[in-house]
């Protein structure tokens, strides 16, 4: 079966006066089958620092027309003396 991936963007929460912003590509995945995709990155450079982040997306949310996406929701790595959260939605397939 082919695998595929989404694209996905954001901004995290709002903490000790500042967000940052994140997006990439989410790792591949089979096709036609109940899957999940993994998520890693670096958000953006801002207030002197950054977060890494390593999460995986929810299963697949079908839309009517056959393609579908994926939600998401986690915390970035703690960095100066802070975290963040990110959520959102994946692109649709």
């Amino acid at each position: 079966m082919p695998k595929h991936s989404h694209s996905y963007s954001g901004a995290t929460t709002y903490n000790q006066g500042h967000i940052h912003h994140y997006g990439g590509i989410t790792s591949k995945a089979q096709s036609g089958v109940p899957h999940n995709h993994g998520m890693r990155g670096i958000t953006t450079f801002n207030d002197g620092h950054e977060h890494n982040y390593v999460t995986e997306t929810s299963p697949a949310i079908d839309l009517p027309d056959g393609r579908h996406y994926h939600s998401f929701r986690t915390r970035v790595e703690f960095e100066d003396g802070h975290i963040h959260y990110m959520s959102g939605y994946t692109s649709a397939d």
